[in-house]
């Protein structure tokens, strides 16, 4: 009898711990996407436009679902200041699943390319299986939120993005007085087929790069 009593408490003890990690390693069922870009932005989520906004001071805060722990985020950025006249910034962030898991521009995974105004692009830069992998992956990183050149709108930002604090940094594709039209995308999980055979960025690698 105690030999039982003992093997069903390890058995359950296992199923428990079972349960656990597939908790903690399910892929994230939803995220929240908060951008601010200087001059203007549009941004897309799996090709459809969520948000757009033209002051950097009052940042996007758009809320999606992933499909299987999937989403592609596609970010177009304006500075309307023309080359050295101005200095281009975009910032954003990524939080998934209510807070635990946060992606910030200036981490790794960002992807960026320079191009004609967004009225003139006819590649389809923001669709799911658009072919990213020519891109550039290391993007310009400057001042964190809160600092730099776009601190003294730090107050307002932080009414609207409110919580959690962001903890990302101001980035752009190059030097930010030469090119003005940006595009960015960030891949999230990975589709069920790939496109072309390319690999996207896989959750188990973000989850990886947080470690």
């Amino acid at each position: 009898m105690k030999t039982k009593v003992i093997f069903y408490l390890a058995l359950t003890l296992f199923l428990s711990g079972m349960i656990l990690m597939q908790t903690v390693n399910a892929a994230p069922t939803k995220g929240t996407l908060r951008i601010s870009g200087d001059n203007s932005w549009v941004a897309f989520i799996n090709g459809e436009e969520v948000a757009a906004n033209g002051n950097w001071q009052q940042p996007t805060v758009s809320e999606f679902k992933l499909d299987k722990g999937f989403a592609q985020i596609a970010v177009y950025v304006h500075d309307a200041e023309p080359g050295a006249a101005g200095r281009g910034g975009f910032l954003a962030d990524i939080i998934l699943n209510d807070k635990p898991d946060y992606i910030g521009t200036g981490e790794d995974g960002w992807r960026c390319d320079t191009g004609d105004p967004i009225a003139d692009r006819k590649d389809d830069w923001m669709e799911v299986n658009f072919d990213d992998s020519d891109w550039e992956d290391q993007l310009e990183i400057y001042e964190k939120f809160g600092a730099g050149i776009w601190g003294f709108g730090a107050a307002q930002m932080r009414a609207i993005l409110n919580d959690p604090d962001c903890e990302a940094n101001w980035v752009w594709c190059g030097p930010n007085d030469v090119e003005d039209d940006i595009y960015f995308r960030y891949t999230i999980g990975s589709l069920s087929v790939e496109p072309e055979d390319k690999l996207t960025t896989t959750w188990a690698r973000i989850k990886r790069e947080k470690l």
